[in-house]
């Protein structure tokens, strides 16, 4: 049984990134959350690669959760949360889009965060990639 927890989320970039409050914790420190995303989020959009899809296809955002560990390394492959954005038009092009945006989580790996974030718990995001944006 998963438990969620509060999540917390910067945007609008590219790829925004969302910091899952650690479990035990009072509440998350806005500035704390601000900081560690906005990293994760500056580190992943650049290993981003958009596949060449249509115009309709670019309007699929992709919602993905990752774990991280203390040294960046992924502690699991990504998992699909969520997907946007998908009508009957663009709909083939759903796994593609959702391909890239964990192609570039796993490229992007070991992720240079500080290690007091982690030791804090905050170790899992979610991140959602918006290619629209780059358009």
């Amino acid at each position: 049984m998963m438990i969620l927890r509060p999540t917390l989320c910067l945007a609008p970039l590219a790829v925004a990134a969302c910091a899952t409050a650690p479990q035990g914790a009072a509440g998350p420190n806005p500035q704390v959350v601000a900081q560690l995303t906005s990293q994760a989020a500056d580190q992943v959009k650049r290993c981003y690669k958009a596949p060449r899809l249509s115009k309709a296809a670019r309007q699929i955002t992709t919602r993905l959760r990752v774990r991280f560990m203390a040294d960046g390394q992924l502690a699991d492959y990504p998992v699909l949360l969520s997907q946007s954005g998908v009508t009957p038009a663009n709909r083939a092009h759903a796994p593609a889009m959702a391909e890239a945006a964990m192609a570039a989580v796993v490229r992007c790996a070991p992720l240079r965060l500080p290690a007091d974030f982690h030791q804090a718990g905050w170790d899992e995001f979610d991140l959602t990639f918006s290619p629209r944006v780059f358009a």
